[in-house]
């Protein structure tokens, strides 16, 4: 057996294979309903997603195939796993089928597109021009922080009271958005290598303090909610500001027609 191939595994593709080991042990806690397991895997799943192209640029790679392996991880990881998530956070089959529940069946429209339109935006990845710094459509890492802020904000501790019912409905609608957006013809600003490594540091800082505040804290729900409400708060942010920001600051020749 020729055993050749191994020695042109980079730095890089090690860190995107680990984002997918990620994003499939994300699948599992869903299957098993470890809502929190999950979302926080996914959240190191984009820390690993924002190591893996700097490691590239950084060390370099032997081989071309690095945007087609990142392209299938983060499939796995902000794609299948998130939708897995809203569909095991909102769909109740004691309601009924999704043919005879609305509410069923919006879980289903909304999971079915998350996974559908991720998918499509990554296999419009590989045709990117790299060089540019900005690019059409909102990011699928973007996308499953989106995802997994407003299930664990407005799912995780729902109950059958009506409010709660009515802000389940209104978060499907949200996500549902939210996966036409990824490939719409909006501009959002691709992070540079000057501020991916600080961000990056940045969010492992801020998720190790959160686990440990988590861990040692008797108030527990109360750490879950401010981290998920300041990650809902910052993807909002980006949602909105993204597209202002490169408005403002580049020209229409310099943003990308895919990702």
């Amino acid at each position: 057996m020729d055993w050749g191939w191994v020695r042109k595994v980079s730095i890089a593709d090690v860190i995107t294979i680990a984002n997918a080991m990620v994003g499939f042990v994300a699948i599992t806690y869903v299957i098993d309903r470890k809502w929190i397991e999950a979302s926080s895997l996914v959240i190191a799943g984009v820390v690993l997603d924002g190591l893996d192209g700097f490691a590239a640029r950084r060390w370099g790679s032997k081989h071309d195939r690095g945007r087609y392996l990142d392209s299938f991880s983060d499939t796995i990881t902000f794609c299948i796993a998130p939708a897995l998530l809203v569909y095991g956070m909102f769909y109740d089959g004691a309601r009924g089928s999704a043919w005879t529940d609305p509410m069923n069946a919006l879980a289903v429209v909304a999971s079915t597109w998350l996974a559908t339109f991720g998918i499509l935006r990554l296999a419009r990845f590989v045709q990117m021009d790299h060089a540019k710094e900005s690019f059409l459509g909102f990011p699928t890492p973007a996308n499953a922080l989106l995802v997994i802020s407003l299930v664990e904000l407005f799912g995780a501790s729902r109950d059958k009271v009506p409010a709660v019912f009515e802000a389940s409905v209104l978060v499907l609608v949200v996500l549902i958005a939210a996966s036409v957006l990824m490939i719409s013809d909006v501009p959002y600003p691709k992070v540079s290598d000057a501020l991916r490594v600080p961000v990056t540091l940045a969010a492992t800082g801020f998720g190790a303090l959160a686990i440990l505040a988590y861990l040692f804290l008797a108030n527990r729900a109360t750490v879950e909610a401010l981290v998920f409400t300041l990650l809902f708060l910052g993807i909002v942010a980006y949602i909105f500001g993204g597209p202002l920001y490169v408005r403002r600051t580049r020209s229409a020749g310099e943003v990308l027609p895919v990702q």
